[in-house]
């Protein structure tokens, strides 16, 4: 099923070039000593501090917390 929002809009160059920043970061953490909720966090709160970020960029975040840290589940504030 497709599901699309009205005021969704696909991720624009930068927010691709962001995502793939934020996923080469976590991944990086995840191989070598493991993910913390601070390292999490941290990365969040960078991205939340671009001019290019999203709601539809958050949800990738998201999803990519959800695909690489299965069984761990991640609360944070991303208004």
């Amino acid at each position: 099923m497709d599901i699309s929002h009205p005021s969704s809009k696909a991720l624009n160059e930068e927010q691709q070039t962001l995502l793939s920043e934020f996923r080469s970061k976590v991944e990086s953490r995840v191989t070598s000593h493991g993910l913390t909720s601070a390292d999490v966090q941290s990365f969040v709160d960078e991205i939340k501090r671009h001019p290019e970020v999203s709601g539809a960029l958050m949800d990738e975040i998201r999803s990519e917390l959800a695909r690489l840290t299965p069984g761990q589940r991640f609360s944070f504030d991303f208004d």
